[in-house]
């Protein structure tokens, strides 16, 4: 491909991924408790001043995410004002910034051609488009990941300077999940590979770079006597304990995900389909091409690459979320490119077949279409969606009728068995009109959040 045929390609992938994560976006921001939750924490430091040392906790109350999200929202809120709207153009500017990033990273793993087809499976999956109108912290996935493979990918070509990068790049993703710790040893494979070059100066560059966008995490933890680090490690046996059934699940594991081969069924036909009743159509797509993958070029394992990796991450992830159970989807983050890099060999692989031009290009032309007609419903199967809209006209009506005097709230619907009954987003909202809440006040406001939203108040 010619240098201005490339940029033409570019420009359309990112027009094309750009427009489809904001199509209809005004009416459909998907602002719930767990977003809300975001604002009302960076709220705080918004008013008072500073940055925080750790960022929320995660769904495990004793983990916490890093500060790096935080760092870099604080600031914008500051700027732009506490829209919620803000969280959306985050995560697609991220997201963007990530499809270069791919392009980049495969242009020099697997040539421009591969780089090209594989960024307009990201810019167009509907797995991608979704997460990224979520708007919530994993987005960051999409740079970091790619900046991991690339780290990679220089190792196993004797680049040892990129050594501390492989470690600091994973280290930020701790920031934004935790989901990635089964790659570690994806790195001990490539370690292993690699063993003649690499000397202990070079371990301890890999273990500097995990510490350092880690650091402020460990000072936090130091004053909780490294709660956080002693219950990381005794979490994966525990995993491995409640896969082998010595324990029973509790009401987190039962609810967060449904079951494990629906988890999966989901990640891998979402990537083709919005419409749930394909997504089974997709799972076997995957299974079967990757089955074909690995009985071709299985003797390259250690050889090349990209067989190492493609085959290694895939086989790790899904092995630990099998043991973890019931993953939700932004567990698979680490491997969310691993379906667009398994289509995208084969598309090259066959390239020159004109036939396999003109379906690629249709298939491309079908998604697009598909996930326009796919997001005019994008929330017809999300019990909690309340339009945004209508909770800044309950969250207005509340603060009215409250007249400047304190209040308590209570949200009864979907998911409300969550802290605070998931109701953060109406508390944020309600703040940033005025108005004062209070949990031991005694008048009291119950929001009923289904469908048409009602409100009781009680004094």
């Amino acid at each position: 491909m010619s240098k201005k045929l490339n940029l033409i390609l570019l420009f359309l992938i990112i027009a094309a991924g750009t427009f489809l994560r904001i199509y209809k976006i005004g009416s459909n921001y998907y602002f719930t408790g767990e977003l809300g939750k975001e604002f009302l924490y960076i709220r705080q430091y918004v008013q008072n001043g500073g940055l925080p040392l750790v960022g929320l906790p995660t769904s495990h109350v004793w983990l916490r995410y890093g500060p790096v999200y935080y760092w870099i929202l604080i600031p914008l809120v500051r700027i732009f004002g506490q829209s919620p709207f803000i969280l959306f153009w985050l995560a697609l500017t991220v997201s963007m910034i990530g499809i270069f990033i791919t392009y980049f990273v495969f242009s020099k793993i697997a040539g421009q051609k591969f780089a090209v087809i594989l960024s307009f499976f990201v810019s167009l999956s509907p797995l991608w488009i979704w997460i990224t109108r979520l708007s919530k912290l994993h987005t960051f996935f999409f740079i970091l990941i790619p900046l991991v493979i690339y780290s990679l990918y220089k190792i196993w070509h004797k680049e040892k300077k990129y050594v501390f990068w492989l470690g600091f790049f994973f280290g930020l993703l701790f920031s934004f999940h935790f989901s990635q710790i089964p790659l570690f040893l994806v790195f001990f494979g490539v370690f292993w590979v690699r063993r003649k070059i690499l000397k202990v100066s070079d371990y301890f560059k890999f273990v500097i770079g995990l510490i350092l966008p880690n650091i402020t995490i460990l000072i936090y933890d130091a004053g909780q006597n490294f709660s956080m680090v002693k219950n990381l490690i005794l979490w994966i046996p525990y995993r491995f304990a409640g896969f082998a059934g010595l324990y029973p699940k509790n009401n987190f594991d039962v609810v967060s995900g449904g079951t494990t081969l629906q988890a999966f069924n989901e990640f891998l036909g979402r990537n083709l389909f919005w419409d749930n009743r394909f997504w089974i159509l997709g799972s076997i797509i995957f299974i079967v091409l990757f089955a074909v993958f690995v009985f071709q070029n299985y003797k390259k394992f250690v050889k090349d690459f990209f067989v190492f990796y493609l085959i290694s991450s895939t086989v790790v992830q899904f092995f630990a979320l099998v043991i973890h159970t019931s993953p939700p989807i932004h567990y698979f983050l680490p491997v969310f490119l691993n379906f667009g890099l398994l289509f995208s060999f084969f598309v090259c692989e066959y390239w020159e077949k004109r036939s396999v031009k003109f379906l690629t290009t249709i298939l491309f032309i079908l998604i697009f279409v598909a996930s326009i007609l796919g997001l005019n419903n994008e929330h017809v199967n999300d019990v909690d969606y309340i339009p945004l809209k209508i909770q800044e006209g309950v969250a207005s009506a509340i603060v009215k009728d409250a007249n400047g005097t304190p209040f308590s709230l209570i949200r009864l619907g979907p998911y409300d068995y969550f802290p605070e009954n998931y109701d953060q987003n109406y508390q944020f909202l309600i703040l940033t009109k005025g108005g004062k809440i209070d949990p031991s006040a005694k008048k009291k406001y119950i929001i009923y959040d289904v469908g048409d939203v009602t409100v009781e108040r009680n004094d």
